[in-house]
């Protein structure tokens, strides 16, 4: 599972779902038999190669990850799965990059990378050089327009850190104690900013010190995104993290009292604040990675082009500096051997005549630690239609327990069934109901869960274009990204418990006459 930087606490707290409607499931006397072909032996025998200490850990775009790759690609080409588009392979470019240092130079002040100054993380422009200008707190909302007569066109804006009012005296946006979301997201003054043609921005927080410390190790570590030019949600704009000192010293304002009070009224003398420049040092080397998909066919020829999509991730954090490796049994080899069993299972039932109406696509992500990026190049490069997708059944760390299920492992944590779909959801409970018989915990399925679980893993990459979607989850525990995350760790029972559910509910799905109908609207938020 991707780990995710957050300033937010972790509080956990354990709730369920209410019971679903009764659903009526399919004849499934044919699907157990097949379903029981998931066991925990085979799952460790494959789980001991994967995890192996020969696969280095399978850090994306290292000889570890593409030795994994080639082991799933075997596995795929020896069930009988047919490879997609000619390949078992998908190819996802990629560009790592790592910040070496750099200068700002805001008037007269000369600050040095990740002491007086830190960039916004995903960062790519090394050099700017233009006026600077100060839009307020860089808002445009209604009747407040910090822009309003200002040109900030092929120039640097400088804002504060977040909005009119507080929370003792209320804030001006809400007309409550509440701030709205100009102080939650910093995306959605990018974003404004760079609608209005800004060069990049200068966001001033009281907060700086604390941040600085949070992201100066990230920012020394090596970055990895895809290699294309970003679209469409969000914004790349650069934006760089100063505290209320710099900008009280670049302006000459006596303090960050008065920039409050006589902004609003247009009363604040100096708002150009001299030439900005920006000097980042910046190593950028282009690699490749790959997913590794293998398709089974539908046998209706009405239904056969509609798709179902089992997947998981097979990269992980690799090896450390000490030559350590990080096994990543758990994360995610768990998930991916679930699914090699899952396909297994499939073939054998397509072997006896008993293939799926609809097509199953089998899929093993690359690049989820390094941001989703494997299933966010598939989501944008599909191999089928995304219209044609019915759902996908995701799987990512199934292997163990946490602390709240010491005393029973017999469990899993659904995320995101009922977000998009009433109907996946209640065939989901219903197959559990009928046919497995653990607990089903929908505590991460919350909107407002603070480890954001939902945004983790690769099926986020399918529900964001209305792809209904359930992430099979076994929760956090001592040896998450740690190199203990070994073998025999792992609790296969209850892995092949796990992998029967997804074969099971898979089933339902691909066999139904009628296609899942989307009918909610997800209550997550859309920006992860």
């Amino acid at each position: 599972m991707m780990y995710r930087f957050s300033l937010v606490s972790v509080a956990l707290c354990l709730g369920f779902l209410p019971l679903a409607q009764a659903q009526t499931l399919l004849h499934t006397d044919s699907a157990q038999e097949w379903a029981s072909t998931i066991t925990a032996d085979e799952l460790s025998d494959l789980l001991h190669v994967l995890a192996a200490d020969s696969m280095e850990g399978r850090e994306t775009a290292k000889p570890g990850q593409r030795k994994a790759a080639a082991f799933l690609a075997e596995q795929f080409e020896q069930m009988g799965l047919e490879p997609v588009n000619g390949s078992y392979f998908q190819r996802v470019p990629l560009t790592v990059t790592q910040l070496k240092g750099g200068v700002l130079t805001l008037g007269s002040q000369k600050l040095i990378f990740k002491n007086d100054f830190v960039p916004y993380p995903g960062i790519q422009v090394t050099d700017i050089v233009s006026e600077a200008v100060f839009v307020g707190y860089g808002i445009q909302d209604g009747l407040w327009d910090d822009y309003a007569g200002v040109n900030v066109a092929g120039k640097p804006v400088v804002m504060i850190a977040g909005e009119p009012g507080s929370a003792e005296k209320g804030f001006e946006l809400t007309g409550t104690k509440s701030p709205s979301k100009w102080s939650q997201d910093p995306s959605t003054k990018r974003m404004v900013a760079d609608s209005l043609g800004a060069k990049a921005t200068i966001l001033v927080t009281p907060e700086f010190a604390t941040l600085k410390s949070r992201l100066v190790p990230w920012l020394s570590r090596e970055r990895m995104r895809l290699d294309v030019e970003r679209e469409g949600e969000g914004t790349d704009l650069p934006t760089l993290l100063v505290s209320e000192e710099v900008l009280l010293r670049s302006s000459g304002w006596k303090s960050m009292k008065e920039v409050r009070k006589k902004w609003p009224k247009r009363k604040l003398k100096g708002t150009d604040l001299g030439v900005m420049e920006l000097h980042l040092a910046r190593k950028a080397e282009k690699v490749e990675a790959t997913n590794v998909w293998g398709l089974l066919p539908g046998n209706d020829s009405l239904l056969a082009s509609e798709i179902v999509a089992l997947t998981s991730h097979y990269d992980h954090v690799g090896v450390d500096k000490e030559g350590l490796v990080y096994n990543g049994a758990d994360d995610d080899g768990s998930g991916t051997v679930s699914l090699l069993e899952n396909a297994e299972a499939w073939m054998s039932a397509a072997k006896a005549g008993k293939g799926p109406k609809r097509s199953v696509l089998f899929m093993a992500f690359v690049g989820e630690e390094k941001g989703l990026l494997g299933s966010e190049w598939y989501s944008d490069h599909p191999a089928f239609p995304l219209s044609q997708h019915v759902c996908d059944l995701n799987m990512d760390m199934v292997g163990r327990f946490d602390e709240a299920h010491k005393d029973d492992d017999r469990y899993v944590y659904l995320i995101g069934s009922d977000k998009l779909s009433t109907e996946l959801h209640e065939i989901s409970e219903a197959v559990n109901d009928e046919h497995i018989g653990i607990a089903l915990d929908y505590t991460f399925n919350a909107p407002d869960d603070p480890n954001r679980f939902y945004y983790r893993s690769d099926h986020y990459n399918f529900a964001k274009h209305d792809i209904p979607v359930i992430f099979y989850f076994s929760g956090v525990h001592e040896d998450y990204h740690g190199p203990g995350d070994t073998p025999d760790k792992i609790r296969y029972p209850k892995m092949a418990e796990i992998g029967r559910l997804v074969f099971l509910t898979s089933w339902e799905v691909a066999n139904r006459s009628k296609k899942l109908v989307v009918d909610q609207v997800n209550d997550f938020p859309a920006n992860r």
